[in-house]
């Protein structure tokens, strides 16, 4: 049985991605050091013979050369994730998704260099792009997270037997729940506070399922000698939406009451359409729509318990 090493396999994605690993027949080692305290939601986990978690920090050297040991696949998604966090904690975020990154492509050499490695890098390494958005757009990012993931994605594609992919806006239920996402927190402040704040409304954005993250990341390393690339957009063209958009849905389906601001501005500065016509040329396709999606959001609010993220 092929053995996956999922670094950050306890967070907002990894959930969601072992899960559908162990459904698949694969065997599993989750690595993760949970630094947001999230660690609950793998417990249920723990019981298939077919998983194990390893407490692991991928900026610690000696961790990740033990491990890879036994593992078959690495995906890796640990990461200080998202403009906000990046630019709270700018040194951490280096040194977790750069020297993180290179920690790992140097373990992976060290046990097999053949190892397929999946790369979850995003669609903030364009920063601020015109017209439709594709592979080969200049690379322009203007947060510390874009800048982060840039220099990694470009480590990992300088490696064989590697692909990143970079994502959507990730939205949707997890088990390990995220709701500072776009489509997550328009959902949470109207079903909770029966509000939404609206600035730079009709910049368009661009989204993905986070079970549909999961999938590409499965396709990748299935598929990765067959592909034709080092670098796929992750997404859906049927998934480009204006933040207004995604407001009057939520609103018809909620209720809530929407203010358009003025004043405020994205720190990605995002604002483009993407081209997913590279990904969906290698057979993937996003299975959740936004309007599944965002009704899922709307049945699970009431139930969450939100910790770190609003306080």
């Amino acid at each position: 049985m092929t053995k996956v090493l999922v670094t950050g396999g306890g967070g907002y994605v990894g959930n969601v991605l072992c899960r559908q690993l162990l459904d698949k027949g694969y065997r599993v080692k989750c690595l993760d050091n949970f630094n947001k305290g999230q660690c609950d939601a793998i417990i249920p986990l723990a019981i298939n013979p077919n998983f194990e978690f390893v407490y692991g920090d991928v900026t610690v050297a000696e961790q990740m050369n033990e491990a890879v040991k036994g593992c078959d696949v690495i995906i890796h998604l640990a990461a200080i994730v998202g403009f906000p966090d990046c630019a709270a904690q700018p040194a951490l975020a280096e040194v977790v998704n750069v020297q993180g990154t290179k920690n790992v492509i140097d373990a992976r050499n060290g046990y097999w260099p053949e190892m397929p490695l999946v790369y979850a890098s995003t669609g903030s390494v364009y920063g601020k792009v015109e017209g439709v958005c594709t592979e080969e757009s200049p690379l322009n990012a203007v947060s510390q997270y874009g800048l982060n993931k840039r220099v990694a994605e470009e480590m990992v594609s300088n490696e064989e037997n590697a692909v990143s992919f970079r994502f959507a806006t990730g939205f949707g239920v997890s088990p390990s729940m995220r709701v500072n996402l776009l489509v997550n927190d328009f959902v949470y402040q109207a079903v909770t506070n029966k509000m939404l704040t609206i600035f730079q409304a009709d910049f368009r954005r661009t989204f993905i399922h986070v079970r549909d993250m999961a999938r590409a990341f499965t396709m990748g390393f299935e598929n990765m000698g067959n592909w034709k690339h080092k670098v796929y957009n992750a997404g859906a063209n049927h998934l480009n939406w204006t933040k207004r958009e995604l407001a009057e849905y939520v609103k018809e389906h909620t209720g809530c009451f929407v203010h358009y601001e003025e004043i405020g501005e994205d720190a990605d500065q995002r604002d483009y359409e993407v081209s997913y016509d590279k990904l969906d040329s290698e057979g993937f396709s996003c299975s959740v729509d936004m309007k599944t999606g965002i009704q899922e959001l709307i049945k699970v609010t009431p139930i969450l318990q939100i910790r770190h993220q609003y306080s």
